[in-house]
């Protein structure tokens, strides 16, 4: 069955045929069921998916986001589902709408689609009176045809026309702009050139070994460690120096293209050969290609991992970088002798989760899980280079704003450990289950009551909500005690740098902060500044931020990631600002730019295609951003202990274009 949306009526922007012309700030095309029943189509238990059928008309991606309201709903929207098209494709998008639980932040790629991002505590589908379709906001008007919206009861067909995307250097094919490699020759001299360039030095002659500022001696411990001084906050090396940690996400050869959702733009892709087998790779059925890898073994032969190391290496040295940070090559970090954090794999979990990947945390299984994932560290309790690890990045549970963890602990139908936790817990609270019923502004006729699913009991009383907030911190506090104990008896000499929370969607999620030497959130801002402040204020402890990027649209990727500025001079700008700004807040003790190597075009694993690198798929770097961070390290020691002011332009920003 097939209910059709057209009927949409415009907001903002102008209609032409099948064709909206978008202002800047967005268009808004929305749809509202009568009051009181469900959104059309929806009361049909057979619909289950719901299909959009759009294109871009730019030479930009088009970043679009559905958003949906309960009844009764006085926010901005309940759920977000938000999603990225490439430029001048006819895309199918496929949504099913058991999406709505909000049980995947990320789900699965379609053909011809890029991200997709769920955001919003789960609705529930017979609650639904109104959805509308935005674009997000852009540097300009932009054109995009929209040729359906419906639901029906089974995924459609996909069909892409096919056309060259992608050439075989793994560039956006059919746009040239500066720097672009013009031939597979050029790409083989230009590299070639870059390989026999001598090693290189730091250009800072009173850094040491590690990176570390030879003016500041603080106490030597053989290990990195985390120090206050004269009211601030620094991390110290092995030698005993002050240091902070400048360092590069994905230091790796190139980046994976995910092939399968976009085999038809790709007319050249690696042989099928063993010489060029380490540029081919499967997960399960999904395939890879990695254009940046057939281009070393294009340039380099069976020495193409030997070539690239050394070109990677000698970036790193002479911008200044004294940090490979998470997600790098192994054997890169092996190979460059550099400080480095490890990401911890495999945070433990249980089989049944609260809320995505919120595990069962007083299952016997939790702690069980803990123990075991703490014995990765123990082979590098005597590694000087390892500067410390984080346990985990971005939770996705944590991405909700006012999410209460114990709400939807009581909203799960499975018979979790955790509940029983809870019963007891309130138990200890209150006298008698009257008191209990009482306080929350329900019938209960014992503490079990509390075993059974309950749908957003936030909303029972005050009360109710103060309770299972309270219970919340204690479930996170134990989510991230189990696994730093265990961690800190494998490897007692290295920092726990904590979780890398996305952001800080609730102070909740700075429960167990007593257990991490260095406190690390990821800060996509302009400034980090508010956010280190706010945390380091709170907790007084040093801040690390685990990633941060600036990109823009003019050299040959069709999306800016996560900030966006207004040309790769900008992003020089951008980068010295970012970092001079943070090193002036006393909480501030490093940074990690994400990531070394452009994003592929068509998109890497999950769909992202930023341009976002130092470099390219060529390993040609921008040499605006690479200026702006070399001077940036050679001032950032003396910006932090108060010796000059930090860098104050502000880059011109755009709105960002991401998925």
């Amino acid at each position: 069955m097939t209910i059709d949306f057209t009927s949409w009526h415009l907001d903002r922007g102008q209609r032409q045929n099948e064709t909206y012309t978008c202002p800047p700030e967005g268009l808004f095309l929305m749809s509202e069921g009568a009051p009181g029943s469900p959104f059309p189509g929806w009361e049909d238990a057979e619909n289950r998916w719901l299909v959009l059928d759009l294109e871009c008309l730019e030479k930009h991606s088009a970043a679009f986001d559905l958003c949906l309201w309960e009844r009764g709903s006085t926010g901005e929207f309940d759920m977000r589902i938000m999603f990225g098209i490439l430029p001048g494709v006819r895309t199918t998008i496929a949504l099913p709408l058991e999406l709505l639980n909000s049980q995947k932040l990320f789900p699965e790629r379609g053909s011809g689609c890029l991200k997709l991002g769920v955001f919003g505590k789960p609705v529930e589908r017979e609650l639904v009176y109104k959805v509308a379709l935005t674009t997000t906001p852009m540097h300009e008007a932009q054109k995009i045809n929209i040729y359906g919206a419906y639901l029906c009861d089974k995924r459609p067909d996909i069909t892409l026309n096919p056309r060259p995307l992608m050439d075989e250097l793994g560039q956006w094919a059919g746009w040239d702009w500066p720097g672009k490699t013009v031939s597979r020759a050029q790409c083989d001299i230009n590299l070639r050139m870059m390989a026999e360039n001598s090693p290189a030095q730091n250009p800072n002659p009173e850094m040491d070994r590690w990176g570390g500022w030879k003016e500041k001696p603080l106490t030597k411990t053989g290990f990195f460690h985390a120090e206050k001084a004269d009211g601030r906050w620094w991390l110290v090396d092995p030698d005993g120096n002050a240091f902070l940690s400048t360092g590069v996400d994905c230091v790796g050869p190139g980046v994976d293209t995910r092939v399968d959702v976009m085999r038809e733009f790709i007319p050249h892709l690696p042989p099928e050969t063993e010489d060029f087998a380490p540029a081919r790779s499967r997960r399960g059925p999904t395939e890879f290609a990695n254009f940046g890898i057939a281009n070393l073994i294009h340039a380099f032969g069976v020495n193409w991992w030997e070539s690239w190391a050394k070109i990677a290496k000698n970036y790193l040295v002479e911008q200044g970088f004294n940090t490979v940070g998470n997600w790098s090559q192994p054997e890169f970090i092996r190979f460059a002798d550099m400080p480095y954090v490890l990401p911890m794999a495999g945070f433990p979990t249980t089989e049944d989760k609260v809320f995505r990947d919120f595990p069962d945390v007083f299952a016997p299984e939790y702690e069980e899980n803990s123990r075991e994932f703490a014995k990765q560290l123990e082979p590098l309790r005597e590694d000087k280079n390892l500067i410390g690890y984080f346990l985990r990045n971005e939770p996705e549970w944590a991405f909700i704003y006012d999410l209460c963890i114990a709400e939807e602990l009581l909203a799960c139908q499975k018979p979790l450990v955790s509940k029983f936790a809870l019963r007891d817990w309130l138990k200890g609270r209150y006298a008698t289950a009257q008191d209990w019923a009482k306080a929350w502004n329900r019938d209960f006729a014992s503490f079990d009551d509390v075993l059974k699913p309950m749908h957003r009991a936030c909303g029972y009383s005050e009360q109710a909500r103060a309770d299972l907030r309270a219970f919340s911190e204690e479930m996170i506090r134990r989510y991230v005690t189990l696994p730093s104990q265990y961690c800190r008896k494998a490897a007692p000499n290295h920092m726990n740098l904590g979780m890398r929370y996305a952001y800080i969607t609730d102070k909740s999620l700075l429960a167990g902060y007593e257990n991490f030497d260095v406190f690390s959130i990821n800060s996509y801002q302009i400034s980090p500044v508010e956010q280190v402040e706010q945390v380091g204020k709170l907790l007084d402890k040093p801040v690390m931020v685990g990633e941060f990027h600036h990109g823009a649209l003019d050299r040959g990727l069709s999306a800016t990631g996560i900030r966006g500025v207004a040309s790769q001079t900008e992003r020089g700008v951008a980068y010295q600002y970012y970092m001079e700004q943070g090193a002036a807040s006393k909480y501030f003790v490093g940074a990690h730019y994400f990531q070394f190597n452009d994003q592929s075009c068509l998109g890497r694993f999950d769909g992202e295609n930023y341009q976002i690198g130092l470099v390219d798929v060529c390993m040609r770097k921008y040499p605006e951003i690479a200026t702006s961070i070399r001077e940036c390290h050679s001032r950032i020691y003396a910006v932090a202990n108060g010796q000059i002011s930090p860098f104050s332009q502000r880059p011109e920003e755009i709105p960002a274009l991401h998925y």
